[in-house]
Order: C-alpha cells, then structure tokens, then sequence
C-alpha cells in the first residue's frame, strides 16, 4: 500500500494570486531520506517540514530542489500561517524566531544584522550593475548576503549566474543582491541564490529587515518600509519592513493556492 501525505502551496508575501514566494508546506516530517527528494519533486522555491512542538512552537527543516537551507523569511511566514493564528515560536536550524499570525498577514521577528563595507567588481559584474553607491556582506542569523546599494532600476540588471555562482560560493555560500531606494517608504531589490539553488528569490525575506535597517540609517528610508521583489521573474512580491519599537519585524500577506497528496510508493 502506498503512503500518502498531504501538502498545501501558499504564496508568501504575495500581493494576490500567482504572486509572491511559492512555498510547499508539508503537512508530516517524512523520514530524512525523503526531504530533499520530496522538495525537488515539488521544484518550488522552498518546501519546508513544520512539526509542532507545544502549544505554540514548532520545528521545522527547509529545502529549495538542490539542498537543504537552514533559515529563510518567506518560508517561516507560510508556516506560522499554516500553523494558524496567534504567535508562534519558531525553531529551524539557523535560527529560533518568534512569528505574529494576524488574518492573511504574517510578521516574523528577526535578528539583528552584521555589515561590513567591502569592494569586489566582480560582484558588479555578476549582478550586471553599472551604477554603485556602497556594496556590503551582511549576516542574519545563519545566513550570509552580498548588498550592493545602487541607483540602476532593477528591471536594468543583467545578472551572469556563473559569475553569481562564484561570487555567491566566495561569501558564503550567500545570495548576492542589489537593493535601490524608491522613496522614504520603498525600496525596489534583485536577489540571486544560485549556491542555494535559486537563480533569483521573488521573495528573499530573511533579508528584508536587513535592508530596512542598512536604508534607514544610510540612505533616509523610514521605519516602515516596503520592500519590492519578483517583478522581473514575473512574481511580484511585497514584504513589510518595521524598525519599531528597537525591534526588527518582515511581514506579508500569505495566499493559499493548492492543496494536494503526494503518494510514496
């Protein structure tokens, strides 16, 4: 007899339908074996293993279709959504977060960042950037990032995924970006993660309050930001940034897309 397990795809930080950061949320924690070739069949930006805990906690284990990742945003959001309302304390690898489930919105507490200001041209070249204001690694967690601030609309970008993979393996593994201010409450970015097996995030959240804070106290964005991602792969996404109170806090709206079985033989 084959062995069945249900599973639901919702969007994260998505603005409507076929928007946003396409998560698969897998309703059991299969044996380890099967985790990895569970996500690659599913080939979506992340499949994530959520298993409460308590009362209100859970663990879980995430996955892109090449490899396991050990702390992400957008993710997090559609598993406290799918866990239900209220706040959720969140235990993955990389990290232990507390996250607020409110109606369709999610908000996900998060660590403060470390910069430092560095300068690689091939970074340039890789994200195919021809303007620069600064560029800087940054951690969150366990995880690591390249920010370029520039000036160059997004759409203009002409990413070289060898040339990002390099770069990528070079500072991390870490996912490489380009982040541009709008206006005091926005700010357009570009993520690319091909060391993760993700050509470019639609919806890289676990970043998200790192770019609020670095735009804050550099470039005159406010406390409360949106952060715009996704439009040149075709998935807009918007992810909420909020500096208050000295607490660091991504939020966006989760939409529910597919729900189905998956058969293991």
């Amino acid at each position: 007899m084959s062995r069945k397990i249900l599973y639901r795809v919702v969007n994260s930080c998505a603005p409507g339908p076929f928007t946003g950061n396409p998560i698969c949320v897998i309703a059991e924690e299969p044996e380890e074996a099967l985790m990895q070739p569970i996500a690659t069949q599913m080939n979506l930006a992340c499949t994530i293993f959520p298993v409460r805990t308590g009362e209100r906690s859970y663990r879980m284990r995430l996955f892109t279709s090449e490899r396991e990742v050990a702390y992400a945003g957008s993710p997090s959001l559609a598993a406290a959504w799918v866990m239900g309302p209220g706040i959720w304390t969140q235990t993955t690898p990389g990290n232990v977060a507390d996250i607020e489930v409110t109606g369709d919105m999610a908000w996900l507490e998060q660590p403060q960042p470390k910069f430092a200001e560095i300068n690689d041209p091939e970074v340039l070249e890789a994200i195919g950037l021809k303007s620069l204001e600064r560029m800087y690694t940054c951690q969150v967690a366990s995880n690591h990032y390249v920010i370029a601030v520039t000036q160059q609309e997004p759409t203009t970008f002409t990413p070289r995924q060898d040339i990002l993979m390099r770069s990528a393996i070079k500072y991390g593994p870490a996912l490489i970006g380009a982040v541009r201010r709008v206006n005091e409450t926005e700010v357009h970015a570009r993520f690319f993660g091909p060391a993760h097996g993700v050509p470019e995030d639609p919806a890289c959240g676990a970043v998200a309050g790192a770019v609020g804070t670095l735009m804050h106290r550099n470039y005159g964005t406010g406390t409360n930001i949106a952060l715009r991602q996704g439009e040149e792969m075709g998935r807009p996404s918007r992810i909420s940034v909020s500096l208050d109170g000295g607490k660091i806090r991504m939020g966006g709206r989760l939409v529910p897309m597919q729900e189905g079985v998956l058969s293991l033989s």
